[in-house]
This record gives structure tokens, sequence and C-alpha cells, in this order.
């Protein structure tokens, strides 16, 4: 069945978002493509807008370094006991009545929300001064975007990655050179999704520069691009014991997400929380100023296999999970029967939420928490329910940036016609496939970087737009890469941990 989408809307403009505009504004009406040339004489789609809650575009790759979000979330939520759920802690804003009249140009006009409100929509970076990137630079890129040669020089303390700065300044001279940001709506939250007699109305929510005054309004358009990242929500698990313990003591527990310089942990006794590569890349900075570094992590890691021999490294005392709080003597219970009291500071590099509070009738999250999965999806990208959504970044890999190229080129190609979607049928064997084959967990979303090629870009891909080359064409020659990588990640994380190096010689300042 053919389409008619011509109005698209695109929820976030962090490297999702701004690879779908990117995508779309190179699609041609005849359904062949343009992407690495100019943009479309003849364009497909005639309006696509997308919406960005922060004050620029880039997602987490737009940092704030000297500004967070809340390190947990207020007391009052803590003790609710269900601050491990994203509606709780993330609540949607409500939308005040009477709004079909209300447009982009004659908006609604109110007070904002209060203090609290913006805070809980958690929209600050995570990404800190002192971090590099632990993906290897080819694939922190998308594949029609010149790799600069410096970062191919091996001489590098980091090779092959890149600082966040780089990363920041590549994405941001690709919205530039683009002019991606006359399609860039800041400072507008998306509230509400919905589907009406056969068009998708957005609710949106555009806060004035000073903060002082919310203009609301709704539009209209033939086809939604959910792209708000899954970097944005913590995820906290939720203890026994932990809303009291933070109650009689404020400033212990964080979240990492607001982690900002290691200073916070000279003199420290801590307890890292979780065992991903952003937990090991906290541990390295704490290690050489903090009294003493416990790490309590649930079992091995899969995606950086060196993260176990470094969670074990000498001088970490390594703990297993948590089984709660105890406020009244300041000791925790770990589940191995062992307590251990006094510490300073408890960080739960815990991850994220993937969390769709605007979207709730049409993109359903299997139980929430950092390993939740997202359903109804065909590869990832397509609602099944409705072909004309779309989900541009929900698998996860280490080929992030390439598979949220090869997402946005099917969802280009199929809203333009060049291609069509199998039956419905076909679409949920597939779910259920990969149910059976990985669980129903984040797993479920999850290819290494040896399987993203044949498991996901390649079955994907078939569905772009005439002409769309692969996004592994060229770069799928680089996978090893990854095996260069993971040894320079072992060995910064052992010359930091040890004093050999500093975190301003891996910013490449000197």
């Amino acid at each position: 069945m053919a389409l008619n989408i011509k109005l698209i809307a695109i929820i976030g403009t962090g490297p999702a978002g701004i690879a779908s505009l990117y995508e779309f504004l190179h699609t041609n009406a005849d359904g062949t493509s343009t992407v690495g040339g100019a943009r479309s004489a003849d364009p497909a789609f005639t309006k696509v807008v997308a919406f960005e809650q922060k004050d620029k575009a880039g997602g987490i790759w737009a940092p704030s370094f000297d500004e967070a979000d809340y390190p947990l979330p207020p007391q009052d939520l803590l003790d609710t006991n269900q601050y491990n759920n994203p509606d709780v802690i993330h609540p949607a804003e409500p939308v005040p009545e009477n709004l079909e009249r209300a447009t982009a140009s004659q908006p609604f006009v109110k007070h904002a929300s209060d203090a609290t409100s913006k805070e809980l929509q958690w929209s600050r970076s995570g990404v800190y001064s002192d971090l590099f990137t632990n993906i290897p630079n080819r694939f922190t890129r998308f594949s029609y975007n010149k790799l600069d040669e410096k970062l191919l020089d091996t001489s590098r303390l980091i090779y092959p990655f890149m600082t966040n700065t780089e990363l920041t300044n590549s994405i941001r001279h690709m919205i530039e050179t683009e002019n991606l940001n006359e399609h860039i709506r800041t400072s507008t939250r998306v509230e509400n999704v919905q589907k009406k007699g056969g068009k998708w109305e957005i609710t949106a929510r555009k806060t004035s520069n000073d903060g002082l005054t919310e203009e609301w309004y709704t539009e209209e358009f033939d086809a939604v691009v959910v792209s708000n990242g899954h970097y944005t929500v913590p995820s906290i698990p939720c203890f026994p014991g932990l809303a009291e313990f933070n109650a009689q003591r404020p400033g212990v527990l964080s979240h990492s997400k607001s982690f900002r310089s290691a200073e916070e942990y000279r003199d420290k006794k801590i307890l890292f929380v979780g065992g991903s590569i952003s937990t090991i890349n906290l541990v390295q900075y704490a290690y050489p100023l903090a009294k003493s570094v416990y790490l309590s992590r649930r079992g091995k890691q899969r995606l950086f296999p060196w993260i176990n021999r470094a969670a074990d490294s000498e001088g970490i005392v390594s703990k297993t999970t948590i089984e709660r709080f105890i406020p009244e003597t300041n000791e925790i219970l770990f589940t191995d029967g062992t307590k251990e009291s006094g510490f300073d500071l408890v960080v739960f590099a815990t991850g994220y939420h993937f969390h769709y509070p605007f979207l709730k009738e049409y993109l359903k999250i299997n139980d929430p928490s950092n390993r939740s999965s997202v359903s109804g999806l065909y590869y990832n990208t397509f609602a099944i329910d409705d072909p004309t959504l779309g989900a541009v970044g929900v698998t996860i890999s280490t080929l992030k940036f390439h598979t949220i190229e090869t997402s946005a080129a099917a969802l280009a190609g199929v809203w333009s016609n060049a291609k069509q979607l199998p039956a419905r049928e076909e679409q949920e064997k597939w779910v259920q496939d990969q149910k059976e084959a990985k669980g129903g967990s984040i797993d479920f979303h999850y290819y290494t970087h040896e399987q993203v090629r044949a498991g996901f870009v390649d079955p994907v891909h078939k569905f772009a737009a005439v002409g769309r080359a692969s996004p592994l064409e060229v770069d799928g020659e680089h996978l090893n890469d990854f095996e260069v990588g993971f040894k320079t990640l072992e060995r910064l994380f052992y010359g930091l941990k040890n004093g050999e190096i500093t975190p301003k010689d891996t910013l490449l300042r000197a």
C-alpha cells in the first residue's frame, strides 16, 4: 500500500534526530537518494520539523559542563518507592485545555512550570569535560561525513578515539554546514502525540529564553519519528531503605549522570554501583584521588570484555549486588551477606530508561529499568501498528551512529514509497524470532560489532531509497578498529587509575 507522507515531525535532535532530518532532506520525490551530495531539488517531503527540548541541537553531544541534572529524584519521589518507574520521575506535563486553535504562529501562552517540573525533564547532558569516546572515531560519525584525517594519527594518546569536544564540534559542523537549524525548533518539548483523522497531532510546548513563559500549540503531520535518545532519564534501582538512607544522609547518593569533576571524589570512600563502561570510566578518575573505591556489579560485561579484568584489578574492592540500605547504622547490606559502612559517596552508574511519555499508546516499555525494551517495532524502526510512526536510535550497538543512519535511511525509503514493508504477519514473526533468540529485555535490541551487519544493517538497508549506499559499504571494512579500541581503553584505564597519565593528557590539550 502506497503511503501519502509529505509532512514529518522528528522528536529529538541528538544524533538520531539529526540523521533523520538529514536523510529526509536528501530523499527525492521519485524515491531516489542524494545522501552525500546536495539536498534534494525535488524533495519527497515538503515539510520536516524537528523538535528539541534544549536550547540547541546535538543531544548528549551538546553538553553543559557547568550544570547538571539532579543527582537523584527529589525526596518526595524517592519516598514513593517507585523511583525506578520513569513515569514517576519523568512525568508528562499536563496539557492545557482548548488548544484546538493554538498554532505555532498563534500559540496559547501561559506562565512556565515550576522549577521542579523543569528539573524532572532531565534535559542536561551527562557528558563531562574529561570524557573521551569509547567507540572508534570511524564509527562515531555518519558514513557520509568525511573522517577528519587527524583522527587517523596512531600517535594520538587516545587513538582510535576522540575527545568529547571533537565529537561535539563534528556534530555541530554537520548541523551548520547542512543548514539543519532552519528545520529545528529549539526549547520546544513535545508533550503529546496522537492520531486524529489519519493525521498525527503533535502538542508542543516552547519555553521562552528567560524561562518565564510557555507557548503551547498543536500541529498536524503525516508521519512521526521518535528519536529522543536513550540517555536522558536516569535508571535507579529500587532498594529497601534507599529513600530513608537518602533522607538521613543527603548528598551521599547520586546517579552518574550528574558527575562533572573527579574532584568530587577526593579523599572519599566511594561505592560505585554498576558494571558498564560508564562505571569503569568513573572508577579510573576516582581511584587516584579517593580514599577507597568499592565496586558493586551484577555480572560479567559482554560489550567490553576487558572491563571484567579492570573491575577486579588491584586496589578495587569488589562487592556483590546490594540487598538493602540500613540508614540506622549507615550500612549497606550486600547479597552475599556482608555489610559495609561509612561510604561518603554511593554512585549509581546504572544506565537510563527508554521513555516516551508523549506516546504511551503506541510505544510500550517492557519492565521499566535499565534492562527494559521497547515493544511493537519491526527491526527497532517501524511501528507495526502504524507504518507512519518510526523510531530511530532504539538499536543498541557499538556501531550506534551507523545503526541510527540505517534506521533513518529505511524510514526515508519506505515513506517515499521507494520500498514497501512486508505484511504485518512477517513483521510480527521477526519480533517473535528475536524474543526467542534474545529474550524480552534490552538484549532484544542488542548487536555486537560482529553481529550488527548481518543482523541489522543489511536487512534494514533493503528498505532504503534507491541509490542509497549502505552505511557499512566502506566503513564495514574497518570493524577491526574495535579490537584496537578495546586494547586502548584497557591501557588508558590502567594509565589513569595508576596515575601514569592524567585526564588532561587524554584531552590532547598539552
